[in-house]
């Protein structure tokens, strides 16, 4: 199928929006913590109204949506209605009944309709699918990383901005850096991986050719 230049441009500004509200939804946002002499947790957009902790499996998803409720002045009971699903389905994420990781599909999508993310990106962030689910099983992951993280450390202008903790941080952190870097300077360091974002769009292609 051929686009013109002017239709590439919107496809991949699209994307790099797509792409944004994955890597926003992933930032934590400080609270304004307890003034002195008081006891007791900080407060802010996690603690006011979560009672899972981000170690919980599918956190990030459980966190953004709250947040998005919370920005646009909906109860619990309200966002359940909204979103067409069961007040006892946000009640049991909000306190780790039920883990994000285990929602199924039909919820996902409707959780990513409301954010207005892209379904996969919601599943990233529900931890149901993982960054190294875009590799080749074949690759020595581990230590194609390692190679990947060398050779951004020597680049003389990314290494030195580089955090010095990153070579201890998990795989899953090292290869999100990579992802980034490879984003950010049109370099791919990993063979066998997939850009999801392209692989969506050329699903989409398809399907427009080939109607199921």
């Amino acid at each position: 199928m051929l686009t013109s230049y002017g239709e590439k441009n919107l496809d991949q500004g699209k994307n790099d929006k797509d792409l944004q509200k994955v890597i926003d939804a992933g930032i934590r946002k400080g609270g304004s913590g307890p003034k002195d002499g008081q006891r007791g947790k900080p407060k802010g957009p996690r603690t006011d109204y979560l009672q899972i902790e981000p170690e919980t499996p599918g956190y990030k998803l459980v966190q953004v949506i709250f947040e998005r409720a919370v920005g646009e002045g909906l109860a619990s009971t309200d966002l359940a209605d909204h979103l067409g699903i069961a007040p006892s389905t946000l009640s049991h994420l909000k306190t780790g009944r039920r883990l994000a990781s285990s929602l199924g599909r039909d919820v996902i999508e409707k959780f990513a309709e409301f954010l207005n993310y892209p379904v996969l990106a919601v599943l990233i962030l529900a931890e149901q699918v993982h960054l190294s689910d875009f590799y080749s099983p074949r690759n020595d992951l581990d230590r194609a990383i390692d190679r990947a993280l060398q050779f951004m450390a020597d680049d003389p202008e990314w290494g030195g901005m580089m955090p010095k903790d990153l070579e201890g941080a998990s795989t899953h952190m090292k290869l999100w850096s990579v992802w980034m870097y490879e984003r950010a300077t049109k370099t791919r360091l990993i063979t066998g991986g997939v850009d999801y974002l392209d692989l969506l769009k050329s699903m989409d292609e398809f399907r427009g050719e080939y109607p199921s």
